[in-house]
């Protein structure tokens, strides 16, 4: 870490002693406040974030010993570490105050090779604990990710297994997971022999717009091609095609700020509509030999709370890359016995043909049929003689 980025509060309420600190502590590159009394002391550490203190024991007001407990007390400041100074006649009260919580000490006057050695500890235990905090949260949010992956995620994939209807299949898995990550809309894109994405679902609450499926309504808008028809290059401009086609999930805070992607439909439709599109969420359909059959976007995540759009959380997208595996599983078996019922049903047609054929050729291969085609030849030769005598 930067000294420059790093905040040390000095309190103390001798003007010599903080002069001391500061200027030492500005010599090593470090932001530096001060303040002469405990409860400014505590004014200033509510006001702003600071990583270090250099707290003076002997204090009017609030004593330093008085500033430490209720820092410890205070979840917002407990961990920001503390070095206390103090005369060397104080060390009973430094005693006390490192039981308390304090990190180190000091004593006056102040020696500055001291002074940088036990702030540098103090900030690299302060940095290994933070550190240390972060894995811990870290760890629990994902177990918490494992546990709403076992609870729902795992019994949506086992519905979506069991939907015997196409429609009903799509939807599902578009409704699912707007409900997972709070999402207002969402778009299924099937991808296509030609290889383009179809819209087949869209879905959005705050419009009441249902379109595809079991809803009815036709999708108004034209397959999004994965190749430029006019050059054959790779397009790479549709967020949901660039899914596609790199393979990777795209978590986009605001369409009218992201870089890179042509979001002119988007816009075009937001300006018809008067809604805001705002965050969006995209995850390719990947089979299990990595062929993307498809692709899932969320619209707009919102708060719970306050309604207020936000941006797709990384851990949700998680559970969302975890629900589409689930879903593609489900429409690729769909897909796969539908073919397979169509190859069944065309084998029994060129069956019925082959078995029609055989039929045919036994009752012509007869001698019944033989002659009765030498009669019906020789009927149609007497009647054109007679047709010519009447001429």
């Amino acid at each position: 870490m930067k000294t420059q980025s790093i905040k040390v509060l000095v309190a103390d309420d001798t003007e010599a002693n903080r002069d001391i600190l500061v200027r030492r502590l500005v010599k090593e590159g470090y932001t530096v406040a001060y303040v002469g009394d405990g409860r400014q002391a505590l004014a200033s550490l509510h006001a702003e974030p600071f990583d270090l203190v250099l707290l003076d024991i002997t204090m009017p007001e609030l004593n330093g010993f008085e500033v430490l407990e209720r820092m410890k007390a205070d979840p917002v400041l407990s961990n920001i570490p503390v070095i206390v100074t103090s005369p060397i006649n104080e060390l009973d009260s430094v005693v006390k105050c490192i039981e308390s919580g304090a990190e180190d000490y000091l004593t006056e006057p102040f020696n500055s090779v001291l002074l940088k050695a036990r702030i540098s500890a103090s900030l690299e235990k302060k940095r290994l604990r933070d550190q240390e905090r972060k894995y811990t949260h870290r760890l629990q949010e994902e177990k918490e990710l494992s546990e709403k992956l076992l609870h729902a995620v795992i019994p949506i994939g086992v519905a979506l297994s069991a939907e015997k209807d196409f429609n009903r299949l799509l939807e599902k898995i578009v409704m699912e997971a707007m409900t997972l990550c709070n999402a207002d809309g969402g778009t299924l894109y099937l991808r296509t022999e030609d290889n383009r994405l179809k819209f087949v679902i869209i879905r959005n609450r705050s419009l009441n717009l249902a379109m595809g499926g079991s809803a009815g309504q036709e999708i108004p808008f034209l397959p999004l091609p994965l190749y430029h028809m006019d050059t054959g290059a790779l397009n790479y401009g549709n967020v949901a095609t660039f899914a596609a086609l790199k393979g990777v999930s795209v978590n986009i805070a605001d369409a009218y700020h992201a870089e890179g992607f042509d979001f002119s439909g988007t816009k075009a439709f937001d300006q018809e509509t008067g809604y805001r599109s705002k965050s969006f969420l995209t995850i390719p359909l990947k089979n299990v030999d990595n062929y993307v059959i498809g692709v899932l976007q969320l619209l707009n995540a919102q708060n719970p709370q306050s309604g207020e759009i936000i941006p797709f959380d990384e851990y949700l997208q998680q559970l969302i890359e975890s629900l589409s595996a689930l879903a593609t599983v489900a429409l690729e078996v769909y897909i796969r016995e539908q073919s397979l019922r169509r190859q069944i049903e065309e084998l029994r047609i060129e069956i019925d043909e082959v078995k029609k054929a055989r039929q045919v050729a036994e009752i012509t291969d007869t001698q019944y049929f033989r002659d009765l085609q030498a009669k019906i030849k020789q009927m149609r030769q007497d009647e054109t003689q007679e047709r010519k005598k009447t001429e």
